[in-house]
């Protein structure tokens, strides 16, 4: 054990290296006695407990140069249909520097960003205590954040309303991170077998940053969906965070919205370190449910608590990176934490058996057939080998099947084919693109789209017309 008084930061941490390179910690929660000292620490890449403890996502976090924190956003302007006017939005850094970019000049700014990345918070006008669990969301440029600027901007007002406080991680995955180093990755099915999913690198608008620089057949080759990891870590060692909710950037909420008394109750419980969704059928009976795999979930949104277990689940999901999707990564990372709390005898079968593909349709009865020991995670093996693990528990002492709610009232559904997917203006000259988004048509139809293909109607239906001008004025 070893007591750091270090620029600020008050930390008891027991930590032992292990041969992967990846930390597991004992320790307090460790916070950062000042804001100050949380911004001097993720601006030095060498700090030892940049991360609020000894979590370094497998010795890469350093590797990632300096991190900008402690910095705020601040809408400029709305634009698009508002008054003619160009979508504006400024970075106020820590030491007084502001950053204002517009849809013209996004791609000269995106360097600024891919050379330092940036977590900032919004803060709505009114001043108030801030809200102790954050609302994360990434986006790898200006560019491609002006693109989903109509659903950014409607989870900055449905987060004020909510209590929950918005942060925003603006940059790329360096390129010394773009390939794996964890040997069972290296050796897994997808990567011995160059079984990379039919266009799985056409996004290159974030995923895929840097377009012409890699090799589409490189499978190994990981994207920008593993920001998410670094991105939660800053975000939980913030000041007065002690657990935060992710959602892809282009999901939303239909306005008007009646918040759900439910939508932060994976916090409030305090039964979870870590929550993802798995799939449940609300459309069957409760027991029809009962040998979901727990494992098999998505990673378009979770809930992390700011705790030694949460914290250290994100390093070892980052350490894992494996492929272009992050999923096959998760999986495993999640029957790795089950295996550490003695819930499965897990070995690694999702890297040396299946190929990406085929582990995202694993049945129970697969599962059950080749692999019940390593494979078949559900409320029965839980209960009987691991009670009240802290993985999507929302049952506290006994297992429930009900599924978490992780912020469900912020919905995402892909526009069907067909649908109208973008809007194509014209501002000052240049072409602007922004992307549609699906609402929600209630909890019991979720696998449904709602959408519109009017600019006007797309805006009032995230209630950006009508918000709280004196919270939020957005250029009036």
């Amino acid at each position: 054990m070893r007591r750091d008084v270090l620029g600020g930061l008050a930390a008891i941490v027991v930590a032992a290296a292990t041969n992967d390179g990846r930390v597991h910690v004992a320790s307090d929660t460790v916070r950062f006695a000042s804001d100050a000292a949380y911004v001097r620490a993720w601006a030095d890449a060498g700090h030892p407990l940049r991360a609020g403890g000894a979590f370094h996502m497998g010795g890469a976090l350093h590797m990632f140069g300096p991190i900008d924190v402690g910095c705020r956003v601040e809408i400029d302007q709305l634009g698009l249909s508002e008054h003619g006017r160009t979508p504006t939005i400024s970075w106020v850094f820590a030491d007084g520097r502001r950053l204002r970019v517009d849809p013209l000049n996004a791609e000269k700014e995106s360097a600024h960003f891919a050379a330092r990345p940036a977590l900032c918070e919004y803060a709505p006008r009114g001043g108030g205590e801030k809200p102790g669990v954050a609302l994360l969301m990434v986006a790898n440029s200006p560019a491609y954040l002006f693109r989903l600027w109509p659903p950014f901007l409607n989870k900055l007002l449905y987060a004020a309303d909510a209590g929950l406080r918005p942060f925003l991680w603006l940059g790329e995955l360096p390129e010394a991170l773009e390939h794996p180093t964890n040997p069972e990755c290296l050796n897994s099915k997808t990567v011995a077998l160059r079984d990379l999913p039919k266009g799985a690198r056409r996004l290159r608008s974030f995923y895929d940053h840097r377009a012409g620089a890699g090799d589409d057949r490189d499978v190994a080759r990981v994207s920008n969906h593993y920001v998410k990891m670094p991105a939660a870590l800053a975000a939980l060692a913030a000041p007065g965070v002690s657990g935060l909710y992710y959602v892809d950037l282009d999901a939303v909420t239909a306005w008007p919205w009646t918040v759900d008394p439910g939508l932060l109750s994976e916090h409030r419980n305090g039964f979870s370190d870590v929550t993802f969704q798995y799939g449940y059928d609300i459309n069957v009976p409760a027991a029809e449910n009962a040998n979901i795999l727990r494992w098999k979930v998505h990673g378009s949104r979770f809930y992390v608590r700011d705790t030694p277990k949460g914290r250290a689940f994100f390093s070892d999901w980052f350490a894992n990176r494996c492929t272009f999707k992050d999923q096959y990564s998760l999986w495993h990372t999640i029957l790795e934490f089950a295996a550490k709390e003695g819930c499965v005898d897990y070995r690694g079968e999702i890297y040396s058996e299946f190929r990406y593909r085929d582990a995202k349709h694993v049945k129970p009865q697969l599962a059950a057939e080749r692999f019940p020991e390593a494979l078949v995670l559900d409320c029965a093996r839980v209960d009987k080998h691991c009670p009240r693990w802290s993985f999507a528990n929302v049952g506290g002492e006994k297992c429930a099947l009900l599924p978490p709610n992780v912020v469900d009232q912020i919905y995402h559904h892909t526009i069907p084919s067909g649908g109208s997917g973008t809007f194509h203006l014209t501002i000052r000259g240049a072409d602007f693109v922004v992307e549609n988004a699906c609402f929600a048509t209630g909890f019991m139809n979720r696998s449904k789209c709602l959408y519109v293909d009017d600019m006007d109607a797309y805006l009032a239906k995230l209630g950006l017309p009508g918000r709280d001008r004196v919270r939020h004025p957005w250029g009036g």
